[in-house]
C-alpha cells in the first residue's frame, strides 16, 4: 500500500507521464500538415488543462474530440498569427545581410515583436481551448490575459521554447522532444492557466 497503492502518488505520477507521452505523440502527428498546428495545440491545451483539474478520462478520444470541435476557428487563428510569425522570422533572416547599427536595431525590434506574437499564440491556444467565443474576441482576450500576467507570460514562453533550445544545442535531446517536448510545457502551462482562468469561467465563456 502507501506509495505503491493503485491510487497512490506514484501511480498517479506514472499515469500522468504516460498520458503526456501519448498527447505529445498525437500532437506531433497532428502538426505534420502545418496548417493543423492551431487545432492540434488547442486540443493539447484542452487536455493538459483537464489533467491539471483532474477531469480527464479517455485521453485519445477527448483529444480528437477537442481537435474536431476547435479545428475551424483554431486554424483561422493559427493562419493569422502563425503567418505573422513566419513573416517576421523571414524578415529577420533577410536582414542578416544588412550591416551597421540600423540593421542590428531593426532585427532586435523584429525579434521582440516575434516573441510577443509567440506569447500571444500560447495564450490564444489556451483561451480557445477553455472558452467559447469568436475568433476576434479569443485573440483579444488572449492579449488581455498576456498583458495582465506579463511576467508569467514570459516564463510560459521560456518553458515552451526550452525543448527547441535543447534540440538546437544537441540532437541527443531528440527523444525528450519526441516524448514530452510539447506536452510537458503544455502541462505546466495548463496548471498556470487553470489558476488565471478560474475567476473568468462563467458558463464556459469569456467576454
Amino acid at each position: 500500500m502507501g506509495i505503491f497503492a493503485p491510487d497512490g502518488k506514484l501511480a498517479r505520477c506514472l499515469t500522468c507521464i504516460g498520458n503526456l507521452i501519448i498527447l505529445n505523440i498525437l500532437t506531433l502527428i497532428c502538426c505534420i500538415p502545418v496548417f493543423t498546428i492551431g487545432a492540434a495545440m488547442t486540443a493539447l491545451y484542452t487536455m493538459t488543462m483537464r489533467m491539471a483539474r483532474n477531469e480527464e478520462s479517455s485521453i485519445v478520444k477527448e483529444y480528437f474530440q477537442a481537435f474536431r470541435e476547435n479545428f475551424r476557428q483554431a486554424t483561422v487563428l493559427w493562419a493569422i498569427f502563425g503567418g505573422l510569425m513566419l513573416f517576421l522570422a523571414f524578415d529577420i533572416y533577410i536582414l542578416r545581410s544588412v550591416t551597421g547599427s540600423f540593421g542590428l536595431v531593426y532585427r532586435i525590434l523584429l525579434f521582440v515583436l516575434l516573441l510577443g506574437f509567440a506569447m500571444e499564440c500560447i495564450h490564444i491556444f489556451a483561451v480557445q481551448a477553455r472558452f467559447e467565443n469568436t475568433a476576434k474576441n479569443t485573440a483579444r482576450n488572449a492579449l488581455l490575459f498576456m498583458i495582465s500576467h506579463f511576467p508569467q507570460a514570459i516564463l510560459m514562453l521560456a518553458v515552451t521554447v526550452c525543448p527547441l533550445l535543447l534540440l538546437s544545442a544537441s540532437f541527443r535531446f531528440v527523444s525528450v522532444v519526441f516524448l514530452i517536448g510539447l506536452s510537458g510545457p503544455a502541462y505546466l502551462a495548463g496548471i498556470y492557466f487553470k489558476s488565471i482562468f478560474r475567476r473568468h469561467e462563467v458558463q464556459g465563456s469569456c467576454a
